[in-house]
């Protein structure tokens, strides 16, 4: 389908950029897919690699599959550009970029100063506090700091509990009582994942995404999981949840503005690639639709599996799968330089 809102990028724009990078794909002879890595996202990423892999093949690109970290660092200068599937720690955080940047290979995804923001949830709440729209937040390093917010009653209940270095939704928690066990129970389950955590208002609104390609909106999806609250792992990776192209829940007002902040964020901050951009509603005191989207996260990789919902978003544009991997191959260069 063509483009249906305003804010998302235009019908020639999208499809020639992606036959443009479609074509840049092909000079790269010999490619690598990074996966795996040692976060606890490591199954996820496997997921990805295999995907991506087999999208590639199909391609006729020569590929060669790198489970992270490799025996031999060395053995990535027999690649002419990486695809980075490499989801949390090491990977999402800027510090495979890192790598490559020094090795001279060219990679897909943002560079390594704008992948270590954007995994950093309390660094990009206070990076775009003043920019967008977001929940009301606090960020603890210890169980103490964390029951000290709590009871002096800086946040209402309901309110979330999240690891600050995390992703795929992992660590996180709903507190609807003020209930002392079950407060330390979720911010001790937000603290196995990071050595932070951030502890913020709960959004009672419909979750939606935004999908972007080299900085142009794609489209919007909404994501209703049917066995939990939000989307959590499970309904992530496991659960039974439902995907609405175009959102059916949120005003038409209110998604144009998201595609909107996406492309300014994704200019602003010079993020590259394929990306998504993650947005909630708040009910207002009637219970009637918000207009107003609060910024969530950006995912400067996300997935690429049969569940993930940028390749959704690619095919509700007429981007096939196999397409949209050439083209987001073809985006890979080297960018501290460029700096």
């Amino acid at each position: 389908m063509g483009k249906i809102f305003e804010n998302e990028a235009e019908d020639e724009e999208l499809l020639s950029a992606i036959e443009s990078y479609k074509n840049r794909a092909k000079t790269f002879k010999n490619v690598c897919i990074i996966m795996g890595g040692e976060s606890e996202e490591r199954e996820i990423s496997l997921k990805t690699g295999e995907a991506v892999f087999s999208a590639l093949v199909k391609s006729g690109f020569k590929v060669e599959k790198i489970v992270f970290p490799p025996s031999d660092i060395n053995s990535l200068k027999n690649f002419d550009a990486a695809f980075i599937c490499l989801h949390g720690r090491y990977g999402e955080d800027g510090t495979v970029q890192g790598l490559l940047e020094i090795l001279k290979i060219p990679y897909t995804s943002p560079d390594p100063v704008v992948s270590a923001l954007f995994m950093d949830k309390f660094m990009t709440r206070l990076v775009l506090k003043e920019f967008v729209p977001q929940p009301r937040f606090f960020m603890a390093r210890s169980e103490d700091e964390a029951m000290n917010i709590i009871d002096e009653n800086k946040i209402n209940i309901p309110f979330v509990v999240k690891p600050n270095f995390s992703g795929s939704s992992l660590g996180i928690s709903i507190v609807k009582e003020k209930n002392e066990k079950k407060i330390r129970e979720a911010i001790r389950e937000a603290f196995k994942f990071s050595s932070s955590i951030l502890i913020e208002e709960f959004l009672d609104g419909p979750e939606f995404t935004v999908g972007v390609f080299e900085k142009m909106p794609i489209s919007a999806l909404e994501i209703v999981p049917k066995e939990d609250e939000f989307f959590s792992f499970e309904a992530k990776y496991k659960g039974n949840t439902d995907y609405i192209i175009p959102p059916r829940s949120v005003d038409r007002e209110a998604i144009e503005e998201a595609l909107r902040i996406s492309r300014i964020i994704c200019e602003k901050f010079d993020v590259r690639g394929a990306v998504r951009l993650d947005f909630k509603m708040k009910k207002n005191d009637k219970g009637r639709k918000s207009k107003e989207p609060y910024f969530l996260e950006l995912n400067t990789i996300p997935g690429m599996t049969e569940r993930s919902l940028l390749p959704k978003l690619a095919s509700f544009r007429g981007i096939n799968f196999e397409d949209f991997v050439s083209a987001i191959l073809g985006t890979a260069s080297l960018k501290i330089s460029k700096r």
